[in-house]
């Protein structure tokens, strides 16, 4: 997560890149790194981070005001009307947002102009960055505030040491210039009852802030503690009040739905590695094969037809074995193979285990349905001229009888 904070200055079109403060965390909540950097070398550097802004707290205002309502809907019809005596402008130019109810039963409510609206939302849409919220700077610092009276703080924020944070009771957090200090805290302590009039100050003395107060106000002493890593823990939370991208400026704060398909694209991705790498080996590994087939193919060509010319060697051999029943006792392997698989064909329960071969004989492991089966194959191997049978062997099986014989041409 990338946690940016606008300047002071509308962002507009045409005008330098101004550095930005920023924070990155890890999904854990631990800052990694921070820096100053443009919206361009942000986008740069972090293409791939979610972005959070922070609105300056000059430019946003944060009110708490009472309404009779109490359905969330009508209390956001009757915002507008409620701040119209607070504010100076008309109410068609600010965008209003409705925060949460605070303990004392008034509603908050946050108050920004259109304009510097648009100008930051154009600047980082101009640099190719979807910001999925903006936060109010001062709203961030609202659960540190007092049970009673006002706090008042240096500025945690960089940039900002000639401001005060001042936290109320009864008001929503300020950050104000020094200068302004003094007049907006004795206007406050002096709309209190004399008994709630208190004022503790942390880091900062009356003179600092320019402050002549009356001996009624009660000053008390506080120790100075680090408000900014806790403010911007709060800026990481899933859902964070007072988010000014609503209503005309509404978007999802859910993650873009590639985001979301990201795991399944890569296991897709990785599957379609992976499926590719198998076909690639099994395509060399049948490559291979087809090689060695092919070579197996032509040395047996050579050894059985040795006479003949090689060109389409399966083709030769079925044209071979097709041919007539005679055996031609210097032709090759072939004749011999036909006149076993002519014998063969006429007993259609026979089945061929294994041929091994030369060019003198072939020696065939076969299995036939009974002892009887088998002396009719071999009766008619010795029927056919030239050729001389021999049964190398045979086993009775619970299925049939499994036997070898050899077939040779006479005289071999």
């Amino acid at each position: 997560m990338l946690i940016v904070l606008l300047p002071e200055q509308p962002l507009l079109a045409g005008a330098t890149d101004p550095a930005l403060h920023w924070w990155r965390f890890e999904r854990e909540g631990r800052c990694l790194e921070s820096g100053e950097d443009s919206l361009n070398q942000l986008r740069q550097r972090f293409s791939g981070e979610r972005v959070r802004a922070l609105a300056p707290a000059s430019v946003v205002n944060l009110f708490r005001v009472r309404l009779p309502a109490q359905r969330a809907a009508a209390a956001r019809a009757a915002l507008p009307y409620a701040l119209e005596d607070l504010v100076s402008q008309e109410l068609d130019e600010l965008h209003i947002v409705m925060g949460p109810r605070r303990a004392e039963g008034r509603v908050s409510a946050a108050v920004v102009s259109h304009t510097p609206m648009q100008s930051w939302l154009e600047a980082f849409r101009q640099a190719g960055m979807r910001l999925e919220a903006l936060l109010p700077q001062a709203a961030l610092h609202v659960e540190e505030s007092p049970d009673q009276a006002l706090l008042v703080m240096p500025s945690p924020w960089p940039e900002q040491q000639d401001q005060v944070l001042v936290l109320s009771a009864i008001e929503e957090p300020v950050l104000l210039d020094r200068s302004l200090a003094s007049i907006w805290i004795t206007r406050r302590l002096l709309a209190l009852e004399p008994a709630e009039q208190k004022l503790s100050l942390a880091g900062l003395s009356l003179e600092e802030l320019g402050l002549t107060l009356p001996d009624t106000v009660e000053i008390q002493a506080q120790p100075v503690r680090d408000q900014l890593e806790p403010a911007l823990q709060r800026a990481l939370r899933n859902a964070p009040p007072f988010n000014l991208l609503c209503g005309p400026y509404a978007v999802s704060m859910a993650a873009p739905p590639w985001r979301k398909m990201r795991p399944a694209l890569i296991a897709a991705g990785v599957a379609l590695a992976l499926g590719l790498a198998w076909l690639t080996g099994e395509h060399l590994i049948l490559a291979q094969e087809r090689d060695s087939l092919r070579t197996e193919i032509d040395r047996l060509f050579d050894r059985g037809m040795p006479n003949a010319r090689r060109e389409n060697p399966a083709q030769q051999f079925r044209q071979t074995i097709q041919g007539g029943a005679q055996v031609d006792p210097d032709s090759g392997l072939g004749p011999l193979l036909h006149a076993f698989f002519s014998v063969l064909k006429e007993h259609q329960n026979a089945q061929v285990s294994q041929v091994r071969g030369n060019l003198d004989s072939i020696e065939v492991e076969l299995k036939v349905a009974s002892f009887s089966e088998l002396e009719a194959i071999r009766a008619g191997l010795a029927a056919q001229p030239g050729l001389t049978e021999n049964l190398e062997g045979a086993d009775s099986e619970n299925e049939g009888v499994t036997a070898r014989i050899k077939v040779q041409r006479s005289g071999s």
